[in-house]
């Protein structure tokens, strides 16, 4: 096996011709020996029998006196109708011829054989006679006119035709044979010459291959398609981008899974390309000539594929080095493989300076904290084991310079083997020079923080204690001057009574500021307690803060409607809102229209509680709605100035109801109207209500 293992596929398919014709040869041969031959035999046998059966009919009953010359006569036609025919012999019981008749041609008789044991009616066959082997037929039968006794009736046969006829077998056989052996000779070296041809093609490409000579190849398919070239118009299939290439043109065999192209050949001076396309011309049914076509476009893939894999390298290391990071991995051994233009930056080395050195990624780190990053690595701490998400560390620069950096790492696998490390190093030299300054700069806020809390604190210290020394006197002086206006002390005259009039609006204005700043030192203090019962809101509330503003509602001329139930209660700090009330209703007073509305609606919403104050007017601007609730903002009167006040109303009211869990907010439209709605939640405790609406 190992000798035809060495020959050659053609010298091997000769081989194999050549044992397939002597199997034939030998086949041949036993078939003519052991078919054939015997099949004659057997004819001759049976024609011996009708030979005997015959001579018995035609000699045995014939009268004695003329026997001899009668069964002559007879036997003669017999002789001439039957050339195998070469003697008939008839004996008595003693084995005496009583009658022998042969074939002219033998001239020598032949010898009697002598016939005991002979089994009656069968042929036997003598090779040793004069005229070469015979085959004899024996019969005996009862008696005749020529005797009484039993006769033996002995026929021989010549077998010179069945033995010509084996040999003439033989040589047409052995003739054959050796036609079909030059024939198959010049076959077989033309079909594997066929089929070598393009096998040695295909391994001269594949060597192509194996070398990196794939232009080689490439030229050979361009000059083999037409479609994979420009020249006939419009884009070649191998002038296409990486990820377009297709080797065949939408209408080529082999890109039809092997089948024939049923579509006729185009003329060959036709502008199709396909007319000159070696597909067409040499595939058809050749599976070799197809598959050798297909390897070529196999090649031409891989070379477009080999140009997609170097554009797809190059876009990487660009992207690498287009990286603000530094980005470096290293194998299992330590050694730096991956270096890119932001490790440069980072680090002071030159990238072939790195990779050409054996350079160990230890070199980069501090004493024994390359050990703490692998230990980090593995462990649980920065992202599971393999992975290192975060972790803060240092390197050391070519010059010696430690960079603080932020290290994110994974362990690369192959399979289940540790091949590489790869990791990014974000450089923090300049995070931490923000952030010292940031701590500085937060260190001076800091203090310049506790600075103003301490001057704040003065501040509303001083402020409480101003605002209280002065809240006692301007009372006084108030009712002075109210005692003054209603005549008390005697009538006034006119000027006097408007002078009064005049002073008394002042002081109400201080008193209001007064009491605003006095909220304020209470908010900022912390000494703003909510003390909630069950308040009847129009009774306690709306009611005193309607009268006590009842000269500026008749000044204005406004009129005032109240949408309230009488028994309608709500759990909350009863003087806290009527500051809230004061400072709503104040505010539609100051900036509503004169002779114009006020609507006070109080109402059970949602569990909860929707209180509103509306007032017609200018209403505010959409663009200063969102200063409404600051503190010290003051909008715009009717009339375009500034409203005479501290700008606190608005935030205390807020306060009062954010204490109390609530919302407020603002609704209207500029030159029509405005609203303050509140929106209190509901409560749990509920006893003291009905007494609250009894007591109504």
């Amino acid at each position: 096996m190992q000798f035809i293992s060495r020959l050659s596929f053609q010298n091997k398919i000769m081989l194999v011709t050549l044992a397939m014709l002597l199997f034939v040869v030998v086949t041949g041969a036993v078939a003519i020996e052991r078919l054939i031959l015997p099949a004659m035999e057997k004819d001759l046998e049976f024609e011996a029998g009708r030979v005997n059966r015959t001579v018995l009919s035609q000699v045995v009953e014939l009268p004695r006196e003329d026997f001899e010359s009668e069964a002559k006569r007879r036997l003669f036609t017999l002789f001439q109708v039957r050339p195998k025919l070469l003697f008939v012999e008839l004996t008595d019981a003693d084995n005496r011829v009583i009658f022998q008749m042969e074939k002219e041609a033998l001239g020598e008789g032949i010898d009697r054989w002598i016939s005991e044991g002979v089994q009656p009616g069968s042929l036997y066959s003598r090779e040793k006679t004069p005229h070469g082997p015979i085959y004899e037929m024996v019969t005996q039968t009862r008696g005749s006119h020529v005797s009484n006794a039993p006769l033996t009736v002995r026929v021989g046969f010549s077998t010179k035709s069945l033995d010509d006829l084996g040999r003439q077998l033989f040589q047409v056989l052995i003739t054959t044979a050796l036609v079909l052996l030059v024939v198959s000779f010049f076959v077989t070296r033309w079909f594997t010459r066929m089929i070598v041809l393009p096998v040695n093609r295909l391994l001269g490409m594949a060597h192509c291959l194996a070398t990196g000579r794939l232009e080689d190849v490439v030229k050979e398919v361009k000059a083999k398609f037409p479609c994979a070239n420009s020249d006939f118009g419009g884009e070649g299939v191998l002038d296409k981008g990486p990820g377009e290439f297709t080797p065949y043109c939408s209408r080529c065999p082999l890109a039809r899974n092997g089948e024939v192209m049923e579509a006729p050949l185009p003329p060959r001076d036709s502008a199709d390309p396909c007319s000159q396309c070696a597909v067409y011309a040499r595939s058809g049914k050749d599976e070799l000539s197809r598959l050798f076509l297909a390897f070529q476009c196999m090649a031409a893939g891989i070379r477009s594929y080999q140009e997609r894999l170097r554009l797809r390298y190059e876009f990487e290391q660009r992207l690498l080095d287009a990286c603000p990071d530094g980005i470096m991995a290293n194998d299992r051994e330590g050694r730096i493989i991956l270096f890119n233009k932001g490790a440069e930056r980072l680090l002071g080395y030159e990238s072939k300076e790195v990779l050409e050195t054996r350079f160990s990624v230890e070199q980069i780190y501090p004493p024994r904290e390359a050990h703490a990053v692998k230990k980090a690595l593995l462990s649980e701490e920065y992202g599971g084991p393999g992975i290192l998400v975060d972790y803060s560390t240092e390197v050391i620069r070519k010059d010696g310079r430690s960079i603080p950096i932020r290290l994110s790492a994974a362990i690369l696998y192959k399979g289940s083997q540790e091949i590489a490390v790869v990791g990014f190093f974000h450089d923090l030299s300049e995070l931490r020079e923000y952030m010292d300054a940031i701590i500085q700069a937060n260190n001076s806020l800091d203090a310049a923080n506790k600075r103003l809390s301490r001057l704040n604190r003065h501040y509303m210290e001083m402020l409480s204690f101003v605002t209280h020394e002065l809240k006692s006197p301007v009372s006084n002086a108030f009712m002075s001057a109210n005692a003054l206006k209603q005549g008390i002390f005697g009538s006034l005259s006119r000027d006097q009574d408007f002078m009064v009039d005049a002073v008394c609006r002042n002081l109400t204005q201080s008193m209001e500021m007064i009491r605003h700043y006095l909220d304020l030192a209470r908010i900022e203090r912390d000494e703003f307690p909510v003390q909630k019962r069950w308040t009847p809101i129009l009774a306690e509330i709306v009611e005193p803060v309607l009268k006590g503003m009842g000269n500026a509602i008749r000044e204005r001329g406004v009129k005032v409607e109240v949408n309230i139930p009488d028994d309608f209660c709500w759990n909350l700090d009863p003087e806290l809102f009527r500051g809230v009330f004061t400072n709503l209703v104040g505010n539609a007073l100051k900036y509503g229209e004169e002779s114009g509305r006020i609507r006070i609606t109080v109402q059970r919403e949602d569990g909860g509680v929707r209180m509103e104050v509306w007032n017609s007017g200018a209403g505010v601007r959409e663009g200063d709605r969102h200063r409404l609730f600051q503190r010290f903002q003051r909008l715009q009167g009717p009339r375009g100035g500034a409203v005479r006040g501290t700008g606190l109303g608005l935030f205390i009211t807020r306060t009062i109801v954010e204490r109390h869990g609530g919302t407020i907010h603002s609704e209207g439209e500029e030159g029509s109207w405005i609203s303050f709605v509140i929106r209190l939640p509901s409560t749990s405790e509920s006893q003291g209500e009905e007494e609250c609406q009894m007591n109504q």
